[in-house]
């Protein structure tokens, strides 16, 4: 996450809780236009600004500056399990009681409010410019992530939200009035929809069950619905025999919406990013030849990943201190005290 995050940046180390060390980071302050903070570390807004009129600090807290959860402290698998997105994550089920919410892998939490300030902060750039003076921005990162749940909660005024996690009996998964199969395959999986009669017909062709176009059974998409769990079955007796490619590859011939669940491994492989340039290989004076994620951005035809090698943590934190004018006497004293 750190080499990924601080590729190409400078990294500098202040005590915060110490006087001086908030001195420093308000002059830092002074020389840039944005400051990203936690709720919980150092000056706050006003004392930034107070520094820099023009600044625009953004703050990100748990649940808000206030509340009756102002004072709470979280981390991204709490928060992941109180913006209700874990409960979908396993819903619904046969067993509730044995199946309990899930959390995603890596800090979804973290990434999502991050983007949410990210993109409130460049409001706050052009606002601020108009203004004449700096805005403080505020973001919980609670409210950020349950924001995902925007179909959910738009059906919390006409009560069609399941009451509880456990599985009607019968009942198959459907998106937006459509069969969805997650498919077996001998080296993973695949997500298949024939949701449309030509669709069917084309999957039928598919996984070689022809029989199934002249079946009353099958001939409209709410008897398919009813007889779900058999398209499944024979779905997934032809699929589990076959790789992942050729199963979406064929599909995808009859133009049947289907795609591969990739895994990590897979990513590196995978042609579209390549030609993207997605990876970005880091110049990391320890770890050789390491990859990260690219940004998903291009401005005007060319990438904006960084090259430069993530810092160590306080690598840049005397370069700074002279940069900011600093005596070498004082800096050799902050540093002996714990300052920096």
């Amino acid at each position: 996450m750190h080499n990924w995050l601080s590729a190409s940046k400078r990294s500098v180390i202040l005590n915060l809780e110490d006087e001086r060390g908030r001195a420093i980071l308000c002059e830092l302050g002074k020389g840039v236009d944005v400051v990203v903070r936690s709720h919980d570390r150092g000056p706050d807004a006003a004392s930034l600004q107070a520094a820099n009129p023009n600044l625009t600090v953004t703050t990100l807290s748990p649940f808000g500056p206030d509340g009756p959860y102002a004072a709470y402290h979280a981390n991204d698998l709490i928060l992941f399990a109180m913006s209700g997105v874990s409960y979908y994550l396993a819903c619904p089920v046969d067993d509730p009681p044995t199946t309990p919410p899930k959390r995603n892998p890596g800090y979804q939490v973290g990434t999502v409010s991050g983007l949410s300030a990210a993109n409130a902060t460049l409001w706050a750039l052009v606002a601020g410019k108009r203004k004449g003076q700096g805005i403080a921005v505020e973001v919980s990162e609670w409210e950020a992530f349950t924001h995902l749940l925007y179909e959910q909660t738009g059906h919390l005024s006409d009560d069609t939200l399941p009451a509880d996690r456990k599985r009607v009996p019968g009942a198959v998964i459907t998106i937006v009035g459509g069969l969805v199969w997650c498919l077996p395959c001998a080296d993973g999986w695949v997500l298949a929809s024939p949701r449309e009669d030509h669709q069917f017909k084309q999957w039928s062709e598919v996984i070689e069950a022809q029989e199934w176009a002249r079946q009353a059974k099958f001939s409209t998409p709410d008897l398919r619905e009813q007889n779900a769990w058999e398209i499944y079955e024979r779905s997934a007796a032809w699929t589990k025999l076959r790789k992942k490619a050729e199963v979406y590859l064929a599909a995808q011939e009859k133009k049947v919406a289907c795609f591969p669940v990739s895994q990590m491994t897979d990513l590196t492989g995978l042609e579209q990013l390549g030609h993207r340039e997605f990876w970005t290989e880091v110049d990391h004076p320890l770890m050789r030849g390491l990859k990260c994620p690219g940004l998903p951005i291009r401005a005007d035809g060319a990438g904006t990943s960084p090259s430069g090698a993530p810092p160590s943590p306080g690598e840049h934190t005397l370069a700074v201190c002279k940069e900011l004018g600093l005596p070498s006497e004082e800096v050799r004293t902050l540093w002996q005290l714990g300052v920096i």
